[in-house]
């Protein structure tokens, strides 16, 4: 894959906010004999110019139900979606979009380069144009050298790769990505990564679903958390991990004789070494109940929340 990252300048648009807006979409599904399932139970979101924001949820919340609603393949059962302030049923805004599904498969027959060259002519783009466009992107997804090589003979990495050049054909003002990240290795991962850092960069703004939480906390400036249809947070992650420092790690030495009553809550690390873990507020007087024992302490480390431990006690706390 080329160093050059940046993709084609951004269109401009009239209103910089409320580039996406949910409001109070449901999606119920009826299966076998008029059962019922709730997909999506009322979700209410919006997504802002030049914001990337990461749609989070274990496989089944409704995380690609909802894309597919986005991108007008799904109907709502009630709720509204509008883009560019407008409702989905124009037809204009289509062009503003660029998607990655979450299977992508394309004709087996195709090169990569024909596939595109296809891709940029359901949008109208002038040949010239389109062969640019086409140079470019399989530079930045690192496909030139398999631009002629048929579909067919992919990696399931390289089709990934093709489908975000794809995604990226018509130069869209807002980019969906469900499960961008998936079937790439860690080096095809990374690179993914910078291209999604590089819409931004290039006024773009990009909405990803994803269940790879570490890939989210350098990418996102802000997250939905969806759990069984319901979205439980939505937030950036400095607000969502507010209390990420709410414990600190103690090491202290002790080589005493006495059996301190501290020593109970403690780790025994190594001879003479100890670990305890106590609540912020508790630091100060842990502290001075160890120097009055005669402790020598060591270091004093916080003890941080990630996104990942966030997102997991908030579906625990959904389950309970």
């Amino acid at each position: 894959m080329g160093s050059e990252c940046r993709i084609l300048a951004p269109f401009l648009f009239l209103n910089p906010m409320n580039v996406l807006r949910i409001n109070t979409l449901s999606k119920t599904y009826f299966s076998g004999f008029r059962k019922k399932i709730q997909a999506l139970k009322t979700i209410n979101l919006t997504v802002e110019k030049d914001e990337i924001f990461g749609f989070l949820g274990p496989n089944g919340a409704g995380k690609t139900t909802t894309l597919k609603i986005i991108t007008g393949l799904l109907k709502p059962t009630s709720g509204a979606v509008t883009i560019f302030d407008k409702p989905l049923s124009n037809v204009s805004i289509r062009e503003k979009i660029g998607f990655l599904p979450e299977h992508p498969s394309y004709y087996n027959h195709l090169t990569g380069f024909e596939l595109l060259d296809f891709a940029g002519g359901l949008f109208g783009i002038s040949t010239k144009e389109k062969k640019k466009r086409i140079e470019h992107l399989l530079n930045i997804v690192g496909l030139v050298n398999a631009q002629i090589t048929r579909v067919s003979d992919y990696s399931k990495g390289m089709v990934q790769r093709l489908a975000i050049a794809q995604a990226l054909i018509n130069n869209p003002e807002l980019v969906i990505l469900d499960e961008p990240l998936s079937g790439l290795d860690p080096i095809g991962r990374k690179e993914i990564k910078d291209i999604i850092l590089s819409l931004k960069e290039d006024g773009k703004t990009v909405f990803f679903s994803t269940h790879i939480l570490a890939d989210v906390e350098r990418l996102c400036d802000k997250v939905g958390i969806l759990h069984k249809g319901k979205l439980l947070k939505i937030g950036t992650l400095s607000e969502l991990l507010i209390d990420r420092k709410r414990k600190v790690n103690i090491t202290f030495e002790f080589s005493g004789n006495r059996k301190l009553p501290i020593l109970t809550e403690a780790k025994h690390t190594a001879e003479g070494y100890w670990n305890i873990i106590v609540e912020r507020d508790k630091q100060e007087e842990t502290m001075r109940a160890l120097l009055r024992e005669g402790a020598n302490i060591i270091s004093i480390i916080p003890e941080t929340m990630t996104l990942e431990d966030f997102f997991v006690a908030e579906i625990a706390r959904d389950e309970a």
